[in-house]
């Protein structure tokens, strides 16, 4: 607004050098500058307001301040206070169409593509393979010949390193190390295995000879020392200059980064999923000071995460990234997971840290379908369906585009896949089962999440729990048993596709076994290592050292038991089991034998009944 030309200064007014300060003002020209004031104060207000009302989006109003209360420092009102505006609050309804949510129920998607890629098996495998054929698919020769040369590399570099400042002790694990063989390393493995389907507290305890914890399996294999000397030496990678934290080529899991790498490889190329994939992460616990640890609030632990990509119809792991504190976006280990697999239509399972409608916009624009739990303070949520409270039975639904957001029991629910539909269920409760209303993306969500739950289950049930200072090294041995799982689901897939699958420690238990024999050793090998006399194709009976020793009872005073070979060989004569009874017995084997000959026989024959 211009300014008035006969407008004077207060300075001309009261303080100019013609001025009398014994005069008294002039009352007509003090009214006069006030008023020219008072229009200038008005023309600069409508001018701010003419500049927020243009720089509003559309449908979109400014909140009002309440500056009522504000005052300036002498007790009367603010300039700011005098100026405000007050602009009416848009409503949920208005906020949400202008993000183009709509609330019409939904029938049907807009968009329902079909997924037509091929799926199952690649390894190359087929119906005669046996269960340790499979386990070899994860195990092969780059393994056990990787470990081979880092596990001595390392020891002989501890070994010089402690000479060099005079600290190797004569009668140390150190000092009498020999490097270790790859029939040794399948013996070594074949003991882990069977740690994992036996529990005990400590190494030491499969060792023992008390009858209350003796189990002969890992005696019979390799020395305790020997065994505890190769888990100490056990490397998967070159330490001796490693990349400092700081510097910018420096990897956290540098450790395990080319077992890790191999892993991840060998999972995508022998199998091909099916339409439904599940994105999961599982953390595995150690309470040292890693860089790359994470703290769960929820489980209250410290441990390294991985984020996981998993077959949803067999729970196999497809694909691995490992949560190194590197500032990732959910965003970018969601496309990072699901990079092989995009433009095919599959449709991914995932829970609320992975859900929300960016991710869903971007995996659908890059032709693949998503269903996932979210939580409800989600940004790009409709306030409207965020603040709607339910009844029982009731659900709540709004789309946009061929995004789907849900809402039951307080809990959300995103999807491209299905539309504002539900099912009535049967469901049990103290009473008795009743019938329920569920939405179709909620039923679906918890199928798809069966698998990949029993493959947690697996890992979790069937690891090497023991305490390590190194936190890499009980993470290696998780992967293992991840390898051991995809192996599992690749043997029944191959075998018995149709039929349910028997229990994991089966599967184990033939794997071990087969190692074990796989591992057999020379007699030069056997010599060096200390261990007993071991001719490979023989029967454990007929190796080891074998005591004799009288049968105790609390019941009876002389117990008694029937003969073995005895028995067998009345058999194959007469038809008849021989009832000859016996007060001695051979522990190792568990085996009721007369004293003489028969002690001898079974131990010395391979056919004792002949």
């Amino acid at each position: 607004m211009a300014r008035p030309r006969n407008l004077r200064s207060d300075n001309d007014l009261l303080c100019s050098d013609d001025s009398d300060i014994d005069d008294e003002p002039n009352e007509n020209e003090m009214q006069e500058v006030l008023s020219e004031m008072r229009q200038i104060v008005e023309g600069q207000k409508e001018e701010q307001e003419i500049i927020r009302e243009e720089d509003l989006p559309p449908r979109v109003s400014v909140p009002s301040r309440d500056h009522s209360c504000a005052r300036s420092r002498r007790g009367s009102p603010s300039p700011r206070a005098q100026t405000a505006t007050s602009f009416p609050q848009p409503s949920f309804q208005e906020t949400d169409e202008a993000n183009v949510w709509t609330f019409a129920a939904r029938e049907v998607p807009l968009n329902n593509p079909v997924f037509d890629s091929q799926t199952g098996v690649r390894a190359p495998v087929d119906q005669t393979a046996s269960q340790y054929d499979c386990l070899q698919l994860f195990f092969n020769d780059s393994f056990w010949i990787l470990i081979k040369a880092e596990t001595n590399r390392y020891a002989s570099q501890m070994t010089t390193k402690l000479a060099e400042k005079g600290q190797l002790k004569p009668d140390s694990m150190l000092a009498t190390w020999k490097p270790v063989t790859l029939k040794e390393l399948k013996l070594f493995f074949s003991i882990v295995i069977h740690m994992t389907l036996v529990r005990k507290e400590t190494f030491n305890s499969y060792w023992s000879a008390r009858s209350i914890l003796h189990t002969p399996f890992c005696s019979r294999i390799m020395s305790r020392n020997r065994f505890l000397a190769i888990y100490s030496c056990l490397h998967l990678n070159e330490t001796t200059n490693p990349v400092q934290p700081g510097d910018e080529n420096y990897d956290a899991l540098f450790k395990l980064r080319t077992y890790f790498d191999e892993l991840c490889q060998l999972c995508e190329a022998f199998y091909m999923p099916s339409e439904n994939l599940t994105i999961d992460e599982r953390t595995y616990s150690f309470g040292g000071r890693v860089h790359c640890n994470v703290f769960k609030k929820d489980k209250l632990k410290n441990g390294t995460k991985v984020y996981m990509l998993c077959d949803a119809e067999t729970g196999y792991l497809l694909r691995m990234i490992p949560c190194l504190d590197d500032s990732k976006t959910v965003e970018q280990i969601v496309m990072s997971l699901m990079d092989p697999y995009l433009g095919k239509w599959h449709t991914v399972y995932m829970y609320r840290f992975f859900a929300n409608p960016t991710i869903v916009d971007e995996l659908w624009a890059k032709d693949t379908r998503a269903v996932g739990t979210v939580a409800l303070d989600r940004r790009g949520l409709p306030k409207k369906w965020r603040h709607r409270s339910l009844e029982a039975n009731e659900m709540a639904f709004c789309h946009r585009g061929n995004l789907t957001a849900c809402k039951w029991k307080e809990k959300g629910f995103l999807t491209t896949k299905h539309a504002a539909t539900w099912t009535e269920v049967e469901v049990k409760t103290k009473g008795g089962k009743i019938k329920r209303i569920k939405p179709d993306c909620a039923l679906d969500y918890n199928v798809n999440k069966i698998e990949v739950n029993l493959n947690h289950q697996y890992e979790s049930y069937y690891s090497l729990k023991k305490k390590s200072m190194k936190w890499w090294k009980k993470m290696f041995f998780h992967l293992v048993v991840r390898a051991m799982v995809n192996a599992y689901i690749i043997y029944y897939k191959m075998k018995e596709p149709e039929r349910r699958r028997k229990g994991f420690a089966n599967f184990l238990t033939h794997c071990g076994e087969a190692m074990a024999q796989d591992g057999g050793y020379t007699e030069e090998e056997q010599q060096s290592a200390g261990l007993y006399d071991y001719t490979p194709g023989t029967i454990p009976r007929l190796i080891g050292r074998h005591d004799i020793e009288q049968l105790t009872s609390t019941r009876a005073r002389y117990p008694c038991k029937k003969c073995k070979v005895c028995a067998e060989i009345s058999l194959k004569k007469t038809g008849k089991p021989s009832q000859k009874r016996t007060r001695y017995f051979c522990p190792r084997c568990n085996v009721a034998l007369c004293q003489d000959p028969c002690f001898k026989i079974y131990h010395t024959k391979k056919d004792y009944i002949s």
